[in-house]
């Protein structure tokens, strides 16, 4: 599915709000409440929206601490680690990596001591670096209108 500019418009704006009206977008985008249903019908059924999600405040939810935590996994634990990163609730996100590291994980804790529980939890699968987010530069970008 070729995505146009109009598309793009629409994309930008139910990420910056998954709960927008279709008349809002369809407004802002200059198209019909009824034009811009079938366009997200089809961005949905092409597989280019994949979801809609709620933003959590996890600072809010008791967990003020971000970690960035990278790994080099010990040889012959791959297959255990992502098997047991499956079941650690503080880890949102694990990606594979090349170069040194094999894995960064994108997590939140509630403090020091919390993160030092979850670093010996880790730490059993292979080294481990850990970063602590202080702020946020950008946070989530709006992916907008990207060319080839």
């Amino acid at each position: 599915m070729k995505v146009d500019k109009l598309n793009w418009l629409i994309l930008e704006e139910l990420q910056k709000n998954s709960r927008i009206s279709l008349k809002d977008i369809a407004k802002k985008v200059s198209l019909s409440s009824p034009s811009v249903a079938e366009r997200i019908q089809k961005m949905e059924g092409a597989g280019i929206i994949a979801g809609y999600h709620a933003k959590l405040n996890m600072e809010n939810l008791g967990y003020s601490l971000g970690v960035y935590i990278s790994i080099k996994i010990r040889f012959g634990q791959v297959e255990n680690f992502t098997e047991h990163i499956q079941t650690v609730p503080e880890v949102l996100e694990c990606h594979k990596l090349t170069g040194h590291d094999c894995m960064l994980m994108k997590g939140y804790v509630k403090d020091p001591k919390h993160l030092e529980v979850l670093n010996t939890d880790l730490a059993r699968f292979g080294e481990l670096t850990t970063s602590l987010v202080l702020s946020s530069v950008i946070e989530k970008r709006t992916v907008a209108g990207m060319t080839t």
